[in-house]
């Protein structure tokens, strides 16, 4: 069984928005834990997406929430047409989030000075 790594992204408001960035890295995510700090206030929006995504795709999104979460994010599994996959023709077959890039926290409306921490679990590939 290969290791699990835990990545560690901070954003910080400047203003009202801040980001920050991975190192390159290329792996399955398992678990995403999301840490608010020095009042960023409730209507923050907070972002984790993998850079080199379409813009509108991301693997975390919360709006209007600055509260600790723990998430799995996953994503639907397609075929070779890109029809998505079922587990029973209803329920759809879902795998952890597949990135190979940079991974981008953004933390925006929020109060000057505020700001999210994100732990990522996962396994490199």
């Amino acid at each position: 069984m290969k290791a699990m790594d835990v990545i560690t992204l901070t954003a910080i408001a400047v203003g009202t928005q801040g980001d920050d960035l991975s190192p390159p890295l290329s792996g399955l995510i398992h678990k995403v834990r999301l840490v608010y700090a020095n009042n960023p206030g409730a209507q923050s929006d907070v972002t984790l997406r993998a850079v080199d995504d379409p813009a509108g795709e991301w693997i975390v999104s919360r709006q209007n929430i600055a509260s600790n979460v723990t998430l799995y994010p996953r994503r639907v599994v397609h075929d070779a047409l890109g029809n998505p996959l079922t587990l029973d023709g209803v329920r759809p077959l879902c795998e952890p989030y597949a990135v190979h890039g940079q991974l981008r926290l953004s933390l925006q409306d929020a109060n000057p000075g505020g700001q999210c921490t994100a732990w990522v679990w996962l396994v490199r590939v």
